[in-house]
């Protein structure tokens, strides 16, 4: 009798371990999915990067940062743009997170995504080939006009606009 216990509890125990061997392996490897729009760009282009799989972090940040590569690049949200060697934070909305990374610099990179905590949640390597004109064609300047000179310049044309139509109403009114 005493023998068939401790055979009941050893199976138990066997049981027991084995569901939480088995619910351990279920969740490795981890279920986030690094996405990469190509993996090569040109220089001047741009990549986006998704990670999907992160309901359980919905509305929390998680950091896109490039970790190697020849300085260059950078990664974008629609507020900031991070250089070489930094990073970008964006909320994971819907599951899932992306950036953008854009490089005039032909080179291998590798961006890495952090967790809130600050656990690895994914990788991607992203290549910029060497330009292809051989040297006869117009670099990439990567140039980029401010919101505010663009305001400005739309604001001179509207008041223009204005002024344009005072000034006939004005000969339209004197004329008649």
């Amino acid at each position: 009798m005493f023998k068939k216990a401790i055979t009941a509890l050893a199976i138990a125990g066997a049981i027991i371990l084995s569901g939480a061997a088995a619910a351990t392996a279920a969740d490795y490897p981890p279920e986030e999915d690094v996405v990469v729009s190509s993996p090569t760009v040109a220089p001047g282009g741009s990549i986006t990067i998704t990670i999907t799989g992160l309901e359980e972090l919905e509305g929390l940040t998680v950091t896109f940062t490039i970790t190697a590569g020849p300085s260059g690049g950078s990664l974008s949200s629609i507020f900031y743009a991070a250089t070489a060697d930094d990073s970008v934070d964006k909320v994971v909305s819907g599951g899932s997170a992306s950036a953008t990374f854009t490089s005039t610099t032909p080179g291998a990179y590798t961006v890495t995504i952090f967790g809130p905590d600050g656990e690895v949640l994914g990788t991607a390597g992203v290549t910029v080939a060497a330009s292809s004109t051989g040297g006869g064609g117009l670099p990439a300047t990567g140039g980029t006009v401010p919101a505010a000179a663009i305001w400005l310049g739309a604001g001179a044309i509207g008041i223009g606009g204005i002024a344009v139509t005072a000034v006939a109403a004005r000969r339209r009114a004197r004329n008649h």
